[in-house]
């Protein structure tokens, strides 16, 4: 009986005691400061800043600067440079909400004071922002016409840090035209550049005048000696188009033009002209 009443009263002798998790507490707030990651949904506007500040702004050409009276923090003028930098811009107003950096409060903030006066960015990357992307190439003034009307490019010889200069292509978008360059063997024309993922039409549209893009560079295709693997790894054929081609030739012995491959029914008038420049029938 002593036993039992005494496991009865103990709770009630025993002072609770509860961790101090002030430490921890400091801790996931810093991390919440410093972190590109879920961002708070609710982030206030930045100390210092109330909503009569406002003023109407092109997000494309919006200098880091302007976004800090805007109410923008570090993080997310960092974030915002970051996607100019990989080629991105805006369009539309709803296109600043889908960076997961600007919370839904803000956009709601900064929606009414949106203007778009042009579709090019105009804003000098920062720095810190140059530092960051891993390149000194994107720290320059995107989009300047008077600078852009002497600079012309050709697109088989042009290395990443030359194809950062046009408006519109960062470090990623210029790695991924080589990438793509070097998988068709060249650039016959300058709207092929519309083929590389990320870029869109219009931007080919305005870097067209910059741009040019010299035939004689492209590596082209023997199609009466090459393997059935060098003719499907191109991004214009098809195995089905290929198994036609690699048949044909077994009949025939020798393919001399692409125009049999037509007639023949094997490859259609709009395919044939646009692999005609990387095949040869020597």
């Amino acid at each position: 009986m002593l036993a039992l009443t005494i496991k009865w009263s103990l709770p009630y002798w025993a002072q609770h005691q509860y961790p101090d998790i002030t430490s921890f507490a400091e801790e996931i707030a810093q991390f919440r400061l410093t972190s590109d990651i879920g961002a708070d949904a609710t982030e206030p506007l930045a100390e210092g800043t109330s909503l009569s500040d406002f003023f109407y702004f092109d997000p494309n050409r919006t200098t880091d600067g302007e976004w800090n009276k805007l109410g923008l923090n570090e993080r997310q003028i960092r974030n915002i440079r970051n996607y100019q930098a990989s080629g991105g811009s805006f369009r539309r107003k709803e296109d600043l909400q889908k960076l997961y950096t600007i919370s839904a409060t803000q956009y709601q903030q900064l929606e009414p004071y949106i203007r778009f006066t042009g579709n090019e960015p105009a804003v000098q990357l920062s720095q810190e922002t140059s530092a960051n992307s891993g390149t000194r190439d994107t720290e320059r003034f995107i989009a300047n016409p008077q600078k852009e009307t002497k600079l012309q490019i050709e697109l088989n010889t042009a290395d990443s840090s030359l194809l950062t200069q046009l408006s519109g292509i960062g470090p990623v978008l210029a790695a991924r035209t080589i990438r793509y360059r070097n998988l068709i063997g060249g650039f016959s024309d300058v709207s092929q550049l519309g083929e590389v993922f990320g870029i869109q039409q219009d931007l080919v549209v305005r870097l067209a005048p910059f741009l040019s893009a010299d035939s004689s560079f492209i590596r082209r295709i023997p199609v009466n000696t090459a393997t059935f693997n060098d003719l499907t790894r191109h991004p214009y054929l098809n195995e089905q188009q290929v198994r036609g081609v690699m048949n044909y030739r077994r009949l025939q012995n020798r393919i001399n033009n692409l125009d049999e491959l037509v007639q023949n029914n094997i490859l259609k008038r709009e395919e044939a002209e646009k692999i005609r420049p990387y095949l040869s029938f020597e």
